[in-house]
């Protein structure tokens, strides 16, 4: 009996071992560009998730809107280079994207944040909006973007997604599907589809 037992629990422990393992391969054999994918996408998402308990409406204020939370694609510093996003709402509504307006990522703490790129020595920004430097993703293509940088997702509680934010409410509301296109140096490409309505996000 003693031996049965022993026998089980060595089952149990290679079954262990070997998920364990098929995890662990399983994304050592994701390249660059995937991993990127499920980052902007897991960062989506909580954009979503947040916008959705996080009720910015008020009547007081008739640019409330303004408020929503955002996921905005920018070009870093010409002097470094690349591409890299932020995921923030303009509590100021004067258009700049400050660290203190930005989500702190779930699992590091860190702000979901960069200032063109720049690298300082608070060591408190997510490295992984890095685009460039930490996936080697060359471009990004945003199906619906309407601002002057790349482009921009922003999140209503009610589902709707927006290119941007406008005078009124209504302003900008991505009404057909939108993609994002990351493309690496060796012209690898993955696509993010975003969809309206609902905002559900899909790799």
């Amino acid at each position: 009996m003693k031996k049965g037992f022993s026998l089980l629990e060595l089952i149990f422990v290679i079954l262990i071992i070997g998920i364990i393992l098929s995890q662990s391969i399983y994304r050592n054999n994701l390249s660059k560009i995937q991993l990127a994918k499920n980052q902007i996408m897991l960062h989506l998402k909580y954009a979503r998730y947040v916008s959705m308990i996080d009720n910015k409406y008020n009547y007081k204020n008739n640019k409330w809107f303004k408020k929503r939370w955002s996921l905005k694609f920018m070009n870093c510093q010409s002097s470094i280079g690349g591409v890299y996003y932020v995921l923030y709402n303009d509590l100021d509504s004067n258009g700049a994207v400050k660290k203190e307006e930005t989500l702190r990522d779930p699992l590091t703490n860190n702000y979901i944040y960069s200032f063109q790129c720049v690298k300082d020595d608070l060591y408190d920004k997510s490295k992984f909006v890095l685009l460039t430097k930490e996936y080697g993703i060359t471009r990004v293509e945003v199906s619906c973007n309407k601002t002057s940088t790349i482009g921009q997702i922003t999140f209503g509680i009610d589902g709707k997604i927006y290119a941007r934010n406008g005078e009124k409410e209504s302003d900008y509301e991505i009404k057909e599907l939108c993609t994002i296109k990351l493309f690496d140096k060796n012209s690898k490409l993955e696509t993010i589809k975003i969809y309206p309505n609902t905002g559900y996000i899909e790799g």
